[in-house]
């Protein structure tokens, strides 16, 4: 099956395509298409092995791609044993991961990554951002910011847009924090312990900040054992915990955690049993 025939399928499924939003649905059915039945799909023509390949660079007829196809197809836990030696280096790493997660997930996977890195190089060539603005409502205050959307690169021009958010995004959580009533924040280290701070230790971070990410979590909380606790995630106007993640890099190396928890222990049992 050609480039274009895909192509044509997959934009009859949805004719945003070739959007952010569009590329990224298309990733997700991606990752879906081992359950299928779990998952609504906004592009059912994946559900055809031949588009799935074909988006892998795979059964376009030529020798080296059926070669490829016997090989996944007839023998998805030793695919590349008998390839040559910088194949089968490559190899090692989804032969290794099927071990842990069963025969078809090392195939699977070396699928989904070859798709991937496709898409992302389709993504480049036609300047497709990987960025996209969500809306958030919290402590009844809406708000809009950009983020990245996980399985797409950053263009250079998305840099951009992502620093420039940063002093809003940073102003917003710290207008969240300084509500009536007010949370208490706390910065929280790579051992995820946890030191009283003020506003003023966020809005001093901001200058080496590249990426700032917001989100909240909210619980209700049933004791299960002996101080062993089990939640179930909920929606709530006043959140239990507001959560800041400042990137000081675009490797994804380097972070500062904030977090602001809500007044009331008993959002918190464990704590107020503590005392």
């Amino acid at each position: 099956m050609s480039k274009l025939e895909v192509f044509q399928l997959l934009l009859q499924d949805n004719p945003d395509l070739f959007t952010t939003q569009g590329l990224s649905s298309l990733l997700e059915d991606c990752i879906r298409l081992k359950y299928p039945e779990r998952h609504k799909f906004t592009y059912p023509s994946l559900l055809n092995q031949q588009v799935y390949l074909s988006l892998a660079n795979l059964g376009n007829g030529s020798s080296e791609d059926e070669e490829i196809l016997r090989r996944i197809l007839s023998d998805p836990k030793g695919w590349c044993m008998d390839a040559p030696a910088e194949v089968k280096e490559g190899g090692k790493f989804y032969d290794n991961m099927g071990k842990v997660f069963g025969p078809r997930f090392g195939t699977d996977l070396f699928l989904y990554h070859t798709v991937r890195d496709n898409i992302q190089q389709l993504q480049k060539n036609l300047g497709i951002s990987g960025v996209r603005v969500i809306n958030i409502s919290v402590r009844d205050r809406l708000f809009s910011f950009p983020t990245v959307e996980d399985q797409l690169i950053t263009l250079d021009e998305d840099r951009a847009t992502l620093q420039q958010a940063v002093p809003e995004i940073i102003k917003y959580f710290v207008s969240l924090v300084q509500m009536q009533p007010a949370y208490k924040l706390f910065l929280v280290d790579q051992k995820e312990q946890k030191t009283s701070v003020s506003v003023t230790a966020v809005e001093n971070a901001a200058s080496s900040v590249v990426i700032a990410e917001i989100y909240t979590e909210s619980y209700n909380w049933e004791l299960t054992g002996a101080n062993c606790w089990r939640g179930k995630s909920v929606e709530r106007l006043d959140p239990d915990e507001i959560r800041l993640t400042l990137h000081l890099d675009w490797d994804e190396n380097k972070f500062i955690f904030f977090e602001a928890q809500h007044p009331d222990l008993s959002r918190f049992p464990w704590l107020d049993t503590a005392e």
